[in-house]
């Protein structure tokens, strides 16, 4: 049933590239909304939360998210809940916990980056397994938000990724599009739109920032269930 939702995977892969580094400097911390909609139904929500700490002597910050998804269409029905955390620092992610339900199926992963290895204990349903990354086989994590890092418009590049959910390796291709206004929390935010891909995605985002750090104010998604929309509703102080 995930396949026919691929906005839940894709939601649960981009909402982590909100952390972007961002929030070092806020003292409280930040909370997001976001509405979900599916060929113009709305059919869920997520809220993301930032906070920072110290670890091990280096800035960080710490990302939770609360993901629901009610979708009873024609076409398809998905319920899925989900919570998400991780810790980001200045040179990485570092952490990585996520647990929840779809269609009366039970998950978790848990991950540490320990030794320059990230291990990861994955349950489905109660079955487990075990799998370890070495740091070198990747470049960032799904948890980062590595088209910050582009320059100009236009510029396309492909990395590879950590993929914290299912704890594989994939290539992901980005392609910075173009730079536009988009109204959001009852603001107007000037956007770089970018597509991105790999094997499990396809999508579109639109990513700001100000002074605090990056924000991810919209992304559009297409996979094997349909189109997804993933809209900024609200930005303020605060925790999931």
């Amino acid at each position: 049933m995930l396949a026919k939702l691929s906005l839940a995977l894709c939601l649960l892969l981009a909402s982590p590239l909100l952390v972007c580094r961002a929030e070092q400097s806020a003292p409280d911390g930040r909370l997001f909304r976001y509405r979900i909609t599916s060929r113009g139904f709305g059919v869920g929500e997520l809220k993301t939360a930032f906070s920072p700490l110290q670890k091990g002597g280096s800035r960080a910050v710490r990302f939770e998210s609360d993901l629901t998804v009610n979708a009873n269409l024609l076409f398809y029905r998905v319920k899925k809940t989900g919570h998400e955390e991780a810790v980001v620092s200045e040179h990485g992610t570092l952490s990585y916990h996520r647990h929840g339900q779809e269609d009366g199926r039970n998950y978790s992963v848990d991950a540490e980056l320990e030794a320059g290895v990230f291990r990861f204990r994955l349950s489905e349903n109660g079955v487990g397994r075990q799998v370890a990354v070495p740091r070198g086989s990747y470049d960032f994590t799904t948890m980062d938000c590595p088209e910050t890092t582009m320059r100009r418009e236009g510029e396309v590049m492909e990395l590879r990724l950590l993929d914290m959910e299912h704890a594989r390796v994939v290539t992901r291709r980005f392609h910075w599009l173009k730079t536009e206004e988009v109204e959001a929390g009852g603001k107007r935010l000037r956007c770089r739109v970018v597509d991105f891909s790999d094997q499990n995605n396809n999508c579109r985002r639109w990513i700001s920032s100000d002074e605090r750090g990056v924000i991810i104010v919209r992304q559009d998604g297409l996979g094997k269930g349909g189109n997804y929309s993933l809209r900024m509703v609200s930005a303020e102080n605060g925790s999931v």
